[in-house]
């Protein structure tokens, strides 16, 4: 029983400088992510790139950025590799990328391989279209190895402080796992602020899904309005074993959850 909230992260590994520096760090997981735009200063039709929307152009591509990840981890010890978190920001990005992403989802390649995208609207009507949730859970399917990471668009920080997911925004998502017949690991990205107000309803999210070894990712801008303690509580009842933790420092601290040597049960 693994305390997940342990695992670290380095975010918006967009560039050559980035990835060699995150390489080199004690981060375990990159989270990166990719749009259709160009290399700098290559032409032709564009290409899975490493950039965040509004940006098309990058120093680094998708492929490029998966063989470096490959190559250091093949040169590294086992407690020292990196996962990698890929953040589709649309759907035309995630079919471009199958033939990049699949000789690294091969069983042999041991390394963490998370998909990740927001397939349906959540809290407080935001303006981000979500990823085609259809289109994205099939082609996830041709990866059977890597973790489906599938959450909600949010509109929440600065003025707004209050919010909560809905009973029908969980509903929706268990019906895709359903009808879509899931069967491989999947974890739920949930927005910390929302989910301090959410518990119920998260508790039965990852009740009805604990047969795909569900879990959930709370993650945090630093802008967010967060109830610590609702949160805490959320987290020490989901248990350690089925949280990651991706949140400011500042917030973490805040939680004050038990060290990474305790048992992941409570």
């Amino acid at each position: 029983m693994k305390n997940l909230t342990t695992v670290t992260w380095a975010h918006a590994v967009n560039n050559k400088t980035y990835l060699e520096a995150a390489l080199a760090s004690d981060v375990s997981m990159l989270e990166a992510d990719i749009v259709l735009g160009h290399v700098t200063g290559q032409d032709g039709p564009p290409i899975p790139i490493m950039a965040h929307p509004p940006a098309t152009t990058s120093d680094l591509s998708l492929t490029d950025f998966l063989i470096t990840v490959h190559k250091y981890n093949k040169a590294s010890k086992a407690d020292k590799q990196k996962g990698v978190k890929l953040d589709f920001k649309s759907i035309e990005a995630f079919e471009k990328s199958q033939d990049q992403i699949a000789p690294f989802s091969k069983p042999e390649v041991t390394f963490p391989l998370w998909l990740n995208a927001d397939i349906l609207p959540g809290p407080i009507e935001a303006t981000t279209k979500p990823v085609d949730p259809i289109k994205f859970i099939k082609l996830c399917g041709n990866h059977p190895r890597a973790v489906m990471s599938v959450g909600w668009t949010t509109e929440y920080g600065g003025n707004v402080t209050e919010g909560e997911y809905s009973r029908d925004q969980i509903g929706s998502m268990l019906r895709l796992m359903t009808e879509n017949r899931i069967n491989q690991t999947v974890t739920f990205p949930v927005r910390a602020g929302l989910a301090s107000n959410s518990q119920p309803v998260i508790l039965d999210l990852l009740r009805e899904t604990s047969f795909l070894n569900s879990s959930m990712t709370v993650w945090s801008s630093e802008s967010d309005h967060v109830e610590v303690d609702r949160l805490r509580a959320l987290i020490l009842t989901v248990g350690l074993e089925r949280t990651y933790l991706d949140v400011p420092h500042e917030l973490a601290a805040k939680l004050r959850l038990p060290p990474p040597d305790a048992k992941a049960k409570h």
